[in-house]
């Protein structure tokens, strides 16, 4: 996979979240997955590690299925 599945994951995560806050500050819960994509960004530039940053919370906060994750970004995200 090619850094386009960052691209896909960008996109989805932003969507997947679209409207939520983070309880404590109120800020967008999007940032936290971004920050997170910079720490991994750190020690990797492995598009599919910088996806699975940006997609960690995703199934524990919305109602995207671990299923779905895989058919979409592949079973090593």
């Amino acid at each position: 996979m090619s850094e386009h599945v960052l691209n896909e994951a960008i996109a989805f995560a932003v969507r997947a979240h679209d409207g939520m806050t983070r309880k404590a500050s109120g800020q967008p819960y999007i940032l936290h997955p971004m920050e997170t994509a910079v720490i991994v960004g750190t020690m990797t530039n492995d598009p599919e590690l910088l996806a699975a940053a940006m997609l960690h919370d995703v199934v524990e906060d919305t109602g995207d299925t671990p299923k779905e994750i895989r058919e979409r970004f592949g079973e090593r995200v």
